[in-house]
């Protein structure tokens, strides 16, 4: 089988690193055997000062200097010039294997200096990198700060988050965190406890355990399921059987396999990790937390309100529609997503703000920035370059989206 670049390349590092060793063992050797060959011929000197100084023996005669003492000098520097001649060029071709050695080596520890910091102040809420996500105690206020309610909020998995976000972004929300949510800043700058060089450990250990894209489609799917189970349960109410839920939810799923728009409501509402395959997590006010059901215990919690705005801006009332002209470009926009300083649609942000995910695009490269170094580049092209949703799920969105 043939080698790769960067196998090639630890192979030229390694025979460099051997044939090192080797001359250095043979350089040390050499100079030990001189020594002690210097040590055995030595004789104790007699004789006058005048008789022993160097600069009073009498000199070899030329025939002696330009014979064997030449040929000597002679082969002591051809011997030099070719062990350079051949150390140089195996130097040379080892540096490329050292460069991506270091970067691998770099990438490993700074992975491991992030899974403890993961460990230490993220799984508390978000449970394991590749889990499903977790649950957290929040306290609601209202605009005034006065308490309202204290709820379980549906803190997202992060097991896709550098396919929906990059680098870049996730470094913005770890520094300054995500307003009225329980995500606090983290990074200096947003008055939290991580340097820059911990948050870019905890990115690089992220990275590491993204799930793959085949694992990415099983859980939407299993979201689209759990979907349908949930809003079967409420068309029917609280006095259903189960076996009626169950039956509900699978002729939900089969309608929604011909009818695009029902597909699309069951994939924005979807629920699996937290809510990050789908859009009411941040579209729908107090999904999050299962506000309608907080708001039946307590009236001052307003209900959900389909695609009313939550984090991100409604949906309702014919926005979609308003705001791209056609259904490809809308597509387009759930695809790619949002970036910093770069407007879209009609009445598009002025900043974009790099707030709305990717859904279509892997786009964790797109603006790794100084975390590039220890970063694998080619963490989008190892996973197919595809997102968390297939074109035909992003279609069946629009579709749900733009009748609103």
């Amino acid at each position: 089988m043939p080698l790769t670049v960067a196998e090639f390349g630890v192979l030229a590092a390694s025979t460099q690193r051997a044939v090192g060793v080797i001359l250095a063992v043979v350089a040390i050797g050499g100079f030990v055997l001189y020594w002690i060959f210097n040590w055995f011929v030595g004789r104790a000197e007699t004789g006058s000062e005048i008789e022993l100084a160097p600069n009073r023996k009498p000199l070899p005669d030329d025939a002696e200097m330009e014979g064997r003492r030449l040929d000597q000098g002679l082969m002591v520097g051809l011997v030099c010039t070719v062990v350079i001649a051949i150390g140089l060029p195996l130097y040379w071709m080892g540096e490329p294997g050292r460069h991506d050695g270091l970067i691998e080596v770099s990438d490993e520890l700074a992975a491991e200096r992030g899974h403890h910091l993961y460990e230490e102040r993220c799984a508390t809420c978000h449970g394991s990198v590749d889990g499903p996500g977790g649950l957290r105690d929040h306290t609601l206020v209202d605009n005034n700060g006065i308490f309202l309610a204290q709820v379980q909020w549906k803190v997202p998995s992060l097991a896709a988050v550098l396919y929906r976000y990059s680098t870049d972004e996730v470094r913005y929300v770890m520094e300054y965190g995500r307003p009225n949510t329980p995500m606090p800043p983290w990074g200096i700058a947003g008055g939290g406890p991580f340097t820059t060089q911990q948050i870019d450990d905890v990115i690089v250990y992220m990275e590491h355990n993204q799930i793959d894209v085949a694992e990415n489609r099983q859980r939407t799917q299993d979201g689209i399921a759990s979907a349908a189970r949930g809003m079967a349960s409420e068309e029917l109410g609280a006095g259903a059987s189960t076996a009626d839920i169950a039956a509900a939810a699978q002729q939900m799923l089969a309608d929604a396999a011909e009818d695009p728009v029902r597909m699309g409501e069951l994939l924005f509402n979807n629920a699996a990790d937290g809510g990050v395959y789908g859009c009411a997590r941040c579209h729908t006010p107090g999904w999050s937390y299962d506000a309608d059901e907080v708001a039946a215990q307590n009236p001052l919690v307003p209900p959900e309100i389909a695609a009313g705005g939550g984090f991100g801006p409604p949906l309702n009332s014919g926005a979609t529609t308003r705001q791209f002209d056609t259904a490809a470009e809308h597509e387009e926009f759930i695809a790619a997503g949002s970036r910093n300083g770069i407007e879209y649609g009609n009445f598009g942000q002025g900043d974009g703000g790099g707030q709305m995910p990717s859904f279509g695009s892997c786009v964790a490269d797109r603006d790794a920035g100084d975390l590039e170094y220890i970063s694998r580049i080619e963490f989008c092209l190892a996973h197919g370059d595809e997102g968390m949703l297939t074109p035909e799920q992003i279609a069946a969105i629009v579709a749900y989206e733009r009748q609103l």
